[in-house]
């Protein structure tokens, strides 16, 4: 099967294309590449001196900005020529980047969704769709997919918006398919730490403490990066067309049992409460009965995950894991700020340092 993968050099994408690319699958990656494209370099590089390319490598990637469909209807076709499915990833991710730019952020979570789908379905192309369970907001109770959301923020109500013109393009012969992620963590080659489980594997390894904000009695169901990955593959394999949506998540937890197993690894751990006047009202438990019903089952707790991240941090896996470059919300306002500058030297500029570094490492 071809795939194509909008934001396949993202957090879930780098994980996510590999392990097509391992079950056989073609695979076309389209990325702007905010935060680089290096780390994806050693899926289409040579696989030996002679140049000869390993018989695995079927990726293809494209580097650029997916809100040009918007005004380039011939862009959008070329991009799904020859492609059996679309997993479509790209987003502006988490709730500090999308109130940073709100304007791109429905622009690129709700414009650029709506017109990939309709030429999709136009095409009779499958698309499967990266939401969120954050469209659930504050909730009582453990929620399933028929719940009423409660988006509380400008990203989630983009998800929820981007939902309900999937479901309007719904037709006899096509639908979407919706995957509601829980709370990602775990380790990918594009890192990010600005996701709580990440942030409290930097914060146990660099500082020897915990910082909670708030009473920490907030519910969010987490999700291993990994299994993520997975659950699309599952369904991008196993299309039912009795469901068009399912919750994607493994385990109903509060921030502070995420501590509890944080100090479990390191009893000398601090736990640091800080006050805030901006009280996160996001509370919510969901139900993954449909997603166990469709045969998918995670396999990764946050007990392990958490274990994995200490690991990679501690190991020299992640170089300098202080840097912005690792949180989306400031490294966006860090490319707003330079303005001058095109985000693509920018980010080249970065890839070139680390190549040298590397260089001298191995020396």
């Amino acid at each position: 099967m071809k795939v194509l993968v909008t934001g396949g050099a993202g957090y879930l994408g780098s994980v996510l294309v590999p392990k097509l690319l391992a079950r056989g699958h073609q695979v076309r990656v389209v990325d702007l590449g905010y935060f680089g494209l290096d780390h994806m370099r050693r899926l289409w590089s040579p696989a030996s001196s002679t140049g000869e390319t390993a018989r695995w490598r079927r990726v293809e990637v494209i580097r650029e900005d997916l809100r040009a469909i918007l005004t380039k209807p011939a862009l959008g076709q070329e991009l799904l020529e020859g492609c059996d499915a679309v997993i479509h990833l790209a987003a502006i991710s988490n709730d500090p980047s999308a109130d940073l730019h709100p304007d791109l952020t429905d622009e690129v979570n709700v414009g650029v969704t709506a017109r990939l789908a309709e030429l999709a379905r136009r095409e009779r192309i499958r698309f499967l769709f990266s939401s969120s369970c954050s469209i659930y907001g504050e909730n009582e109770g453990q929620i399933d997919e028929t719940g009423v959301t409660n988006p509380l923020t400008v990203y989630a109500s983009s998800k929820v918006t981007a939902e309900k013109i999937l479901g309007e393009l719904a037709d006899p012969n096509w639908t979407a398919t919706i995957l509601r992620n829980g709370t990602l963590f775990g380790f990918s080659p594009r890192m990010r730490f600005d996701l709580v489980v990440n942030i409290f594997s930097f914060q146990s390894v660099l500082y020897g403490q915990l910082k909670v904000f708030g009473d920490g009695l907030q519910w969010r169901p987490f999700l291993h990066v990994s299994d993520c990955a997975r659950a699309f593959i599952h369904f991008l394999e196993n299309p039912d067309v009795r469901r068009a949506c399912y919750n994607v998540a493994n385990e109903n937890l509060r921030v502070v049992d995420l501590v509890k197993t944080f100090r479990a690894m390191n009893p000398r751990l601090e736990v640091v409460h800080v006050a805030t006047q901006d009280q996160d009202k996001r509370n919510y438990r969901v139900s993954n009965r449909r997603m166990l019903d469709s045969g998918f089952r995670p396999r990764v707790s946050v007990e392990l995950g958490a274990e994995e991240m200490v690991d990679a941090i501690v190991g020299g896996q992640i170089p300098d894991p202080e840097s912005i470059f690792y949180r989306n919300a400031k490294w966006l306002k860090e490319l707003t700020q330079i303005g001058s500058m095109g985000h693509r030297e920018l980010v080249g500029l970065i890839e070139t340092f680390k190549h040298m570094g590397a260089e001298v490492r191995s020396t």
